[in-house]
């Protein structure tokens, strides 16, 4: 709920509106979202609160990495569905990585969520519901990502609606600046989030720079070619001046040759974005392979020689399936 959406609700209530105050903090400061653990409020009222308002789901499971520095959680929804969400502690830095659907109708071939398909979106409070937990139980949260499972520019709604609450200052109270939406290539979902109120930063998932790859590996690129894609994010770069990051996962034998680096530098160059490689993390059943160390240095190599900021994403949770989707496919 919005503040403004509770302090209805309160009066509603008969209750003064100092109290919604008190129940954002017990919510977004210190992650408890029950009503009958809020212990500053008055019995009745808790009782009250607990008829009217509904958690949006339970922690089902949650698995650690060896050196306590990756978790995660894997959250039961009220209707039995299953997401996940991930936390990753370094040096006072907390990122958590959120979902925003339940399974994913993108069908990339090298991820794990695609094999569960499309089953629904999620709300701004199930959303919601994966930080704050992840804020109680491991630390407080300082940066999110929408890489989690599914496509956040095609539940855009909701994922705006969980960016606000993230940002409002009543509630988690982030900068923008910590939030990033990651996208496979939704176009019209590009240019949309290039004007909204909150100009979060954007991600695109690019793994390949030739149309033709491109297609086989992420299908969506049939719908919204890759030319179509770089133009939105163009835009955004325009309206919002901020640089696309570009997430590029590399897959041995795959999207890792000297062209592809070429045509890649030519691409973040265009838009004076920023490369992320991130290595593969194998899932079982698929025939993809994480690079060989000599790939990915050969590749960050040949970007940095045209040029590009890069950055390779230190590979976690492979003990622990931290790959999008991985414990959630495992549980159906």
């Amino acid at each position: 709920m919005s503040p403004e959406a509770l302090q209805d609700l309160l009066g509603e209530l008969g209750q003064p509106a100092f109290r919604a105050r008190q129940i954002l903090d017990w919510i977004y400061r210190k992650g408890v979202a029950d009503p009958a653990a809020m212990t500053n409020l008055a019995l009745p009222l808790r009782e009250m609160l607990g008829r009217r308002l509904r958690v949006g789901g339970t922690v089902e499971r949650a698995v650690r990495s060896e050196d306590n520095a990756t978790a995660k959680y894997l959250f039961r929804l009220t209707d039995d569905e299953a997401v996940e969400a991930v936390s990753m502690t370094e040096r006072g830095r907390h990122t958590v990585c959120l979902s925003s659907q339940a399974g994913c109708a993108m069908g990339c071939a090298f991820c794990a969520t695609a094999g569960m398909g499309f089953i629904r979106n999620l709300t701004a409070g199930e959303i919601l519901l994966q930080a704050v937990t992840l804020h109680r139980q491991e630390a407080p949260v300082n940066n999110v990502v929408f890489m989690g499972m599914g496509e956040p520019l095609l539940n855009l709604d909701p994922v705006l609606r969980a960016v606000d609450a993230l940002v409002d200052p009543r509630r988690m109270g982030l900068g923008t600046r910590r939030i990033t939406i990651l996208t496979c290539g939704i176009a019209p979902g590009i240019r949309e989030l290039a004007h909204h109120t909150t100009p979060v930063r954007l991600a695109l998932s690019l793994n390949s720079p030739f149309q033709d790859q491109r297609a086989e590996l992420m299908p969506v690129a049939r719908k919204h070619p890759l030319a179509e894609v770089l133009a939105a994010c163009g835009e955004f770069v325009q309206a919002t001046g901020r640089r696309v990051l570009m997430e590029y996962v590399l897959l041995h034998g795959v999207n890792t040759s000297h062209d592809a680096a070429e045509a890649l530098a030519e691409i973040a160059r265009d838009l004076g974005g920023k490369v992320n490689l991130i290595e593969y993390n194998p899932v079982p059943g698929l025939p993809f392979a994480s690079p060989e160390r000599k790939e990915t240095h050969d590749f960050r190599a040949w970007l940095e020689a045209r040029g590009v900021t890069v950055t390779i994403r230190f590979r976690r949770g492979r003990t622990i399936a931290a790959g999008c989707g991985q414990l959630a496919t495992e549980r159906r």
